[in-house]
């Protein structure tokens, strides 16, 4: 399953590889810093559940802030961030496919948006014609297979 703290460290991972003398600031830096430096910005558009799957769906937004702030800086890494995410990214053991691509510059900072659509499969289980998520019991709290009901088994008890 592929979450979005999975997707940003992959793109901040191709980001080390690709231009690792440029560093990644986080949310919290957004001033003060001192470029040349990336920030990545996951913006989730949908979550869509169904029976056993989910569908994401999320926006990418790579801002570059150049130490020259000029065109011309922002042009040569604009190629650079093309050929490093040119079609696909690898999350974990799996490969999304790079949609949407675009970008713009603006105040001299560079923005490289993508999109990226997935599917996660969800463990999921039938009850009473309701889908439920299947969760790991927890065999450290006392929990087993044999103690845990369901609520629809629980026999209420009077006082």
């Amino acid at each position: 399953m592929i979450g979005y703290v999975d997707v940003k460290r992959s793109i901040i991972d191709v980001l080390k590889r690709k231009a690792g003398t440029v560093k990644v600031v986080a949310n919290e830096e957004m001033s003060g810093f001192k470029p040349p430096a990336f920030f990545v910005q996951i913006m989730p558009i949908n979550d869509t559940p169904y029976r056993d799957y989910e569908e994401k769906l999320l926006t990418v937004n790579i801002h570059y802030f150049s130490a020259e702030k000029t065109d011309l800086a922002n042009l040569k890494m604009l190629d650079q961030l093309n050929l490093a995410f040119f079609n696909v990214l690898k999350i974990g053991d799996r490969v999304i496919t790079l949609q949407n691509k675009r970008h713009q510059i603006s105040d001299n900072v560079l923005q490289f948006k993508f999109d990226l659509e997935f599917l996660n499969d969800l463990e999921a289980e039938e009850i009473n014609n309701n889908w439920v998520m299947m969760t790991e019991i927890d065999e450290s709290l006392g929990y087993s297979e044999g103690t845990v009901e369901l609520m629809q088994e629980l026999e209420i008890e009077e006082e």
